[in-house]
């Protein structure tokens, strides 16, 4: 199974993956969709460049794979 952004449609293999495009491309189509789904990018930049771990990414993985199941 792979898994899309739910931005711009490029496809993964994994979440995660997709999670790392949507902070590496951090335009705003990426950044609003983000927001939409209740979390601010803002905090979640923040965290992943204060703490150790990936958890930001992590949050945006089950951002991600929540999604795609709303699609199926």
């Amino acid at each position: 199974m792979s898994f899309k952004c739910p931005v711009c449609k490029k496809e993964w293999p994994y979440s995660f993956q997709v999670a790392r495009h949507i902070f590496g491309t951090g335009d705003q189509k990426h950044r609003i969709w983000v927001e939409s789904q209740g979390v601010s990018y803002a905090d979640l930049l923040v965290q992943q460049a204060t703490s150790s771990g990936n958890e930001s990414y992590e949050t945006v993985a089950k951002l991600v794979e929540n999604a795609q199941d709303q699609i199926k």
